[in-house]
């Protein structure tokens, strides 16, 4: 996948570019689910969750503007996803209608968690951002040993290089890595 600020991706969108659609899809449905499972949502309910939050964004089209004086992308996108969630619950048949309460203690309980779940999401897109911008031997050495922690030396034998290769590899990207984290935190 090619590198697509969220800007740009949000403007891609608005103007209905097919690969910009599968894209944010494909960057945002493992959040989406992760956010689905904080409010118990069944198999079923978690991809008709993504599909309500897709058309919900798509059905915005042209009307979307993204503001960021306004306020933060992920804020905007887990209130689409908790208030598609929230509707769910609601048409279980089995369930009580959830009152105003109700969900804003939902929504206020699983506020960590989605702020752990957005820093996780940054992570992974950052790491596939960074393995396009190392030797993959590199990168290896890198996520084995400081994102795995795995033993240096393990890592070194396993990679076939030697044990300070291993040491090097991660002074070199942790910057990098780094520096892209911080990029997607300001888009």
């Amino acid at each position: 996948m090619s590198y697509t600020t969220k800007k740009s991706l949000l403007e891609a969108i608005q103007h209905g570019d097919q690969v910009s659609w599968s894209e944010f899809y494909d960057t945002y449905r493992p959040l989406i689910i992760l956010r689905g499972r904080d409010f118990h949502l069944s198999a079923d309910e978690l991809e008709d969750l993504c599909q309500m939050v897709i058309i919900d964004i798509f059905k915005m089209g042209t009307r979307f503007q993204y503001d960021s004086a306004k306020g933060r992308f992920r804020d905007y996108l887990r209130r689409i996803i908790s208030n598609n969630a929230l509707d769910l619950l609601r048409r279980r048949p089995d369930n009580l209608p959830l009152e105003g309460n109700d969900s804003e203690w939902m929504e206020n309980s699983h506020e960590n968690r989605w702020e752990q779940e957005w820093q996780h999401h940054l992570l992974k897109q950052a790491l596939m951002l960074l393995r396009s911008q190392v030797e993959i031997v590199t990168y290896q050495a890198f996520e084995l040993y400081a994102v795995q922690g795995q033993d240096a030396e393990k890592v070194a034998a396993f990679l076939n290089i030697k044990v300070n290769m291993v040491y090097v590899a991660k002074s070199r990207v942790l910057p990098k890595l780094r520096r892209i984290i911080q990029r997607l935190r300001e888009e």
